[in-house]
């Protein structure tokens, strides 16, 4: 009987401890940063423009994980997420816009864009997981069609969401972000002069 309750007491450990570490590891919540809606607004007058934007095969695949709240992560993918929004984006600003899997494949343009997605998430919650806080650094180098360096513009975005209102949308926070980031993108793209050249 005492080797039948040690057994048990030894079993009832080791799930004990396997249960702390999923408490204190946590996991990976699926989200988009995909924003709802198109860029707030064009530029009165497009450049007269063809771009084309590399976005790699690596990059699109790429999965990033950040924190959310109690404890646990989100996971977004910000190269797939952002695709069309960026298409958007530079169709707002540009007359031609095309999109490349690399620099090399973009023939015949005025500019080649690559940009690079940084991003960042918390929360203050110890109950839920959504993000309450996000934000998104978009750069977009630009080179003309020989490769030499153009410009560089830089957006930035930051989403708020509360629990009321992400309880709904757990992505809220992010597609706020997104939002602001690609909006800011348009206006300082369709503002460089380097561009309008």
């Amino acid at each position: 009987m005492n080797l039948s309750l040690n057994s048990v007491r030894r079993a009832l450990s080791a799930l004990v401890g396997a249960a702390a570490l999923v408490v204190m590891t946590g996991c990976a919540h699926q989200i988009s940063m995909a924003p709802s809606a198109k860029p707030a607004a064009e530029p009165s007058a497009k450049i007269n423009k063809t771009v084309a934007y590399v976005i790699s095969p690596a990059d699109m695949a790429l999965e990033v994980k950040t924190p959310g709240g109690g404890g646990d992560k989100v996971k977004y993918q910000p190269y797939q997420d952002l695709d069309a929004a960026l298409y958007q984006a530079f169709s707002a600003v540009f007359s031609d816009v095309s999109k490349v899997s690399s620099a090399a494949d973009a023939k015949g343009v005025a500019y080649v864009i690559t940009p690079t997605i940084t991003t960042t998430s918390s929360s203050e919650s110890m109950l839920t997981w959504p993000p309450t806080q996000f934000s998104v650094d978009l750069v977009c180098k630009v080179a003309d069609g020989s490769g030499q360096a153009v410009t560089t513009v830089r957006a930035f975005g930051k989403g708020a969401a509360t629990f009321d209102e992400f309880k709904s949308d757990f992505s809220l926070s992010a597609r706020r972000a997104s939002k602001e980031a690609v909006d800011k993108l348009v206006k300082s793209l369709s503002e460089s002069p380097e561009l309008r050249r």
